[in-house]
């Protein structure tokens, strides 16, 4: 769907870079299993980072096995083995994907987003009948996020956008039934999800400024000049990568700690800075 929630990898230590690669091999199986086999393009490394985070948290081992993919039938790689976790997250890669098809068909790309909400509909039924709750949750601020975007505050949309993220990252946390009886970590952790929901809200804005410019789509910083538009968008995304940092920096993490260091302190703003000069987000 984005794709600029990921780690920096020539600061990750082998096991960290591995580990990384398993979750997202073991998200791309599971969405597989779960929603079939065309779904699985919806692979992102925003939702493996959602793996990740909830993964860290939970007391549970991680189970890696070696398994072939389908685009390297001959060579085995560590792959995560399936969880309660990664099937919630295969699940929401696949919602999510449908909902942005549409959100396509309805804007500059009609043709590409109608045949992939054709081919993404019968598994996000699935998906829909599964977290019923959480689903209208999310259409509804879908709902709100497009009437934002006819408005004039870059700030209430992304934050609009952002409570998608704390929904999506509390009802992951459920599952894991860690004890917080203060509710602490819930609050961090939501606090934390709304806050980069926020952050790949508007890097997905400024990342595609010129070509809303060219489409005629709906895009705050249409409002600005180009250099206004990244000194606006530079300052919010900083404050939304140190209320993500500062959130969890403070969640107590059973395994994988130093990864999502990585991914929160390095990994995000080198990505705003390369998108932020135009570049091209490198390989993993």
């Amino acid at each position: 769907m984005f794709g600029y929630v990921r780690p920096e990898k020539p600061d990750l230590l082998i096991r960290d870079f591995t580990a990384y690669r398993a979750i997202y091999c073991g998200l791309c199986k599971s969405i597989g299993r779960r929603c079939g086999q065309i779904p699985r393009t919806a692979v992102t490394y925003d939702m493996t980072f959602l793996s990740l985070i909830l993964l860290a948290l939970s007391t549970e081992a991680l189970a890696v096995k070696q398994e072939s993919c389908v685009l390297n039938p001959l060579k085995k790689k560590p792959v995560l083995a399936s969880s309660p976790v990664l099937e919630f997250a295969a699940d929401l890669s696949c919602l999510l994907a449908f909902y942005s098809a549409r959100d396509d068909a309805a804007d500059d790309r009609p043709v590409r987003g109608r045949l992939k909400a054709l081919l993404f509909r019968p598994s996000a039924r699935k998906v829909m009948a599964r977290h019923p709750e959480l689903n209208t949750s999310i259409r509804e601020a879908l709902g709100r996020l497009s009437q934002l975007e006819r408005g004039d505050s870059v700030e209430e949309t992304a934050d609009c956008f952002g409570s998608i993220l704390k929904m999506i990252f509390l009802s992951g946390f459920s599952l894991l039934k860690r004890e917080d009886e203060s509710g602490v970590m819930a609050l961090l952790l939501g606090d934390a999800g709304q806050a980069l929901g926020r952050w790949i809200y508007l890097m997905d804005a400024v990342d595609d400024l010129e070509r809303d410019r060219k489409k005629g789509n709906p895009n705050h910083f249409l409002a600005m000049t180009r250099d206004e538009a990244l000194v606006s968008a530079r300052s919010l995304l900083i404050e939304a990568e140190e209320t993500v940092d500062r959130n969890l920096a403070l969640l107590s993490y059973e395994q994988l700690g130093g990864l999502v260091y990585n991914i929160v302190t390095i990994g995000l703003p080198a990505t705003r800075q390369r998108v932020l000069a135009g570049e091209r987000l490198p390989a993993l």
